[in-house]
């Protein structure tokens, strides 16, 4: 049996030694993948958001970005569209809401939750043209499921955030 020669286990070192770095990038830099922007339609201005949190499947790794809220005039009595992106298709969602009554009183609501594949949009109408949307919010929810007296939840996976700007 001939010995290798040296320049073969250079060539095997240097081999592992980029295979480890590569591994190591891609171990830093994994986490869960952006499912991309929600666009808001109101009054017919269209507006992207970025989302504010989003996890990986199980909602057990977690990015976010407070900044990525966007913003429109949401006078009393608008309409909001929302389109979700393709990420989103393929899972439960929601659009949770909240807006000031007659009185100024602030109020919630929530959309129906969309099975999967079921829509990829949802026109948010309040039923009292006095009332004036502040918060709109669309809601992924992951894998991860808790079990209550009340029924099953799942985790919320990602959120998009449409806030109201210039309504006093």
């Amino acid at each position: 049996m001939r010995a290798v020669p040296r320049w073969v286990w250079i060539a095997v070192v240097a081999i592992v030694v980029v295979i480890a770095a590569v591994v190591t990038v891609l171990v830093v830099t994994s986490g869960p993948d952006d499912p991309g922007d929600v666009t808001f339609t109101a009054n017919g201005i269209a507006v992207p958001a970025s989302p504010t949190v989003y996890c990986d499947l199980m909602v057990t790794d977690c990015e976010t970005d407070p900044s990525a809220v966007a913003s429109l005039p949401l006078p009393p009595g608008v309409a909001v569209d929302v389109t979700v992106p393709d990420a989103v298709l393929p899972t439960p969602w929601q659009v949770a809401f909240v807006y000031l009554d007659e009185n100024n009183a602030q109020q919630s609501g929530r959309s129906q939750v969309f099975a999967p594949n079921a829509r990829s949009s949802f026109r948010l109408v309040l039923p009292d043209p006095r009332w004036r949307l502040q918060r709109v919010e669309v809601q992924q929810f992951g894998a991860s499921q808790t079990v209550t007296a009340q029924g099953d939840l799942f985790s919320t996976r990602s959120t998009w955030v449409l806030a109201a700007v210039g309504a006093a």
